[in-house]
């Protein structure tokens, strides 16, 4: 593993520090001292920050005799720094590979004096926040990313960025980042050539094997020739409503082939009930009458059931989101116009920074969650924040709103 962050030069933004001519108070003979356009100087007198000079040319009379005046010039122009990383990063999903990256980060100084007199080694600063951002970016990245020459690391490298303040900390801001490279390393047994190869394998054979169905005709006929033993679990007792489902297209005996070995063939009984409800009951119109009212208590059992499910899935997410260090959360259940619980929630969370001040979560759940994801909205130290999820990007019923929590924390700090 490894990086480049050593062969960074720090004069690409800061020229040497130079001490300039103390100022003479003789009409006509003080010195003076030029700023190259794209290029401001930070002056300080006395070893004290005086002023930040533009470009053009300066006299020198305006400052005190007898006191050391230095000046610091500073590239204001638009700068790239190029970040190369050797087996520093790991793509996890779906099978772990170590991947060789590197981005080119365009950046330019937004604030001289805070990069000449508070930031010791600003490059290495900016850095070593570019690589934080990669790791929160790229920790649920899928091998697709390769594919796709990193497009969504370096976005929300970008966006990881952003929401660190940079101008505010390092003096510096950063424009753009694109991924120069990103190629995965052989470890030896090359895990990703072998899980890709797999995966083609069980998509052919699942293709053979729906090709051969689809082209398969077979009737009662046949079976009764070729497969006697199904056709006899097929016909035994249920002649007639066996027949009406053929004559019905409910029945398609090529089906029977695709059992699973062991099974025992057809559940007579359950396709007794699955016949009544669709065909009818030929005992009367009294059982079909039961049947449907029978339909109707079990549908409002259903519903019922559901919204106990939702509401125990909402008090579960809400402890784990109670559990999570230092965390803030209220919840609000959402109702319609008649004032009934709807089946909605909207959920606030405030939890702390590791780096110092606070990440707010707001989340609304609709009646379908969580078979749908959640609507999220970010904000950082209370400014509104772009933030792309990849939980939400790869969302299912099995998901927590604590794993969005977790991935908020490694991506903002």
């Amino acid at each position: 593993m490894g990086t480049n962050r050593n062969t960074i030069n720090h004069s690409a933004i800061i020229y040497p520090t130079q001490l300039l001519d103390k100022g003479i108070p003789l009409p006509f003979l003080e010195g003076k001292f030029v700023v190259d356009q794209g290029w401001c100087a930070v002056i300080t007198e006395g070893g004290a920050f005086k002023e930040t000079l533009e470009p053009g040319t300066h006299f020198l009379g305006k400052y005190k005799v007898f006191r050391d005046v230095k000046a610091t010039k500073v590239d204001m122009r638009v700068k790239t720094l190029e970040v190369m990383t050797w087996g520093e990063f790991n793509i996890s999903q779906p099978i772990p590979v170590e991947v060789d990256l590197s981005l080119s980060v365009e950046y330019r100084v937004a604030d001289p004096r805070r990069v000449v007199t508070e930031v010791t080694t600003p490059l290495w600063s900016l850095f070593d926040r570019v690589i934080k951002a990669v790791r929160g970016s790229i920790v649920y990245a899928t091998i697709d990313e390769i594919r796709t020459h990193g497009e969504g690391i370096a976005r929300t490298t970008m966006e990881n960025l952003k929401a660190m303040l940079l101008p505010n900390e390092i003096g510096i801001e950063v424009l753009n980042v694109l991924t120069t490279k990103i190629k995965a390393t052989d470890t030896g047994n090359d895990a990703l050539a072998t899980f890709q190869k797999k995966m083609f394998e069980d998509v052919q054979s699942t293709r053979v094997h729906n090709a051969l169905i689809s082209e398969t005709n077979v009737d009662l006929k046949w079976l009764a020739i070729e497969r006697p033993e199904l056709y006899a679990q097929i016909m035994a007792g249920n002649t007639a409503v066996i027949t009406q489902m053929i004559d019905k297209g409910l029945l398609d005996p090529a089906g029977f082939l695709n059992q699973p070995a062991g099974t025992g063939g057809l559940n007579m009984n359950s396709s007794n009930m699955f016949v009544q409800n669709l065909l009818g009951n030929t005992s009367g119109n009294v059982q079909n009458s039961q049947a449907q009212s029978a339909g109707r208590d079990d549908s409002i059992k259903q519903i019922g059931s559901s919204a106990s499910d939702s509401r125990s899935r909402m008090k579960e997410e809400i402890n784990l989101l109670k559990k999570v260090a230092g965390a803030n959360v209220d919840s609000k259940p959402g109702v319609d116009d008649d004032g009934i619980p709807d089946g909605t929630y909207d959920i606030k969370m405030d939890f702390p920074r590791s780096s110092g001040g606070e990440i707010t979560l707001f989340v609304s759940c609709s009646e379908k969650y969580p078979k749908i994801p959640p609507i999220i909205e970010i904000e950082v130290n209370g400014e509104d924040t772009p933030f792309q999820s990849a939980i939400l990007r790869r969302w299912n019923s099995s998901n927590y709103l604590v794993e969005i929590v977790r991935e908020l924390k490694q991506s903002f700090g």
